[in-house]
């Protein structure tokens, strides 16, 4: 099976981007384990943030083995380099079994990197050399494509430097959409960038919005089913999923020792939606 390379992106902060990005990981994870046997998850962490390693509960060793995607994108080429900062999250040793489910994560390192890579750049294109910004995750994280069936990047809001290497690299883009009329003006600009980007070079920026999820939807607010409707109308009432509801569940998930909200509350209303999310990744 062709590797799946899914990038959970949006312009906006705030609108639940890590979280569904984890999610969606623990449960395709989940989904492999049960009908595709052998078949490994990845999440990719591009915030400087990193709170993916708090979304999964290894933040204390990320920080005590010094791992960065950063210093992947540096060395790119480098398959030790790239395999020794990949770290499994599983910890079926408190009770939290994830044997399939990896993470590549991110520091305040990469915000450095990230202008190092620039200044490559430039300099690179002054001597003619075959290093190019525009695909610096494809050159780098090529070899996963042979270890993982799904590979999630957890984008933050201001790509800059790596949005064009983000869209060069991934196959499919999520949008989560918090529903409200700010956020989905930051959806739109959004997908226009990306559709700017493919216009440029529909080869090389191969992304695809496949999905459009809106979340933390309130209960009984007209306005949020007036911007789900403007969600449809814009993206097609095809690519966008069920909402998320908002719920206390999604954010003491990380809290209660990293669990994910499908440990932490299997029976929620958001860990339903979700459910439905992750079998339509799985099966499209």
């Amino acid at each position: 099976m062709k590797t799946k390379v899914i990038a959970v992106a949006d312009n906006k902060g705030g609108v639940g981007k890590t979280t569904t990005a984890g999610i969606l990981a623990d449960g395709l994870a989940k989904m492999c384990r049960k009908y595709r046997s052998g078949a490994n998850v990845l999440v990719v962490d591009l915030d400087p943030q990193g709170n993916q390693a708090d979304m999964f509960g290894v933040r204390a060793d990320v920080v005590a083995e010094n791992l960065c995607v950063g210093k992947v994108l540096m060395a790119s080429g480098d398959l030790r380099i790239l395999q020794d900062n990949i770290i499994s999250v599983d910890r079926e040793e408190e009770g939290l079994p994830r044997p399939n489910l990896y993470l590549l994560p991110a520091s305040r390192n990469l915000e450095d990197v990230t202008q190092d890579l620039v200044v490559m750049t430039t300099m690179r294109t002054a001597q003619r050399s075959g290093f190019n910004l525009d695909t610096v995750l494809a050159d780098a994280l090529a070899p996963l494509l042979e270890q993982f069936d799904f590979i999630i990047i957890d984008c933050p809001p201001k790509l800059d430097t790596l949005k064009r290497a983000v869209y060069n690299f991934a196959d499919e883009v999520v949008v989560p959409v918090k529903t409200d009329h700010i956020s989905l003006v930051g959806a739109r600009q959004h997908t226009d960038d990306l559709y700017s980007l493919q216009q440029e070079d529909p080869r090389k920026f191969k992304a695809r919005v496949s999905l459009v999820i809106p979340t933390m939807q309130p209960s009984r607010q007209v306005l949020a089913t007036q911007v789900i409707e403007q969600m449809e109308t814009f993206y097609g009432r095809d690519l966008v999923s069920k909402p998320v509801p908002e719920s206390v569940y999604v954010k003491e998930a990380p809290a209660a020792g990293g669990r994910t909200l499908f440990e932490y509350a299997p029976s929620s209303a958001p860990s339903v939606v979700y459910a439905g999310i992750v079998e339509r990744i799985f099966n499209g």
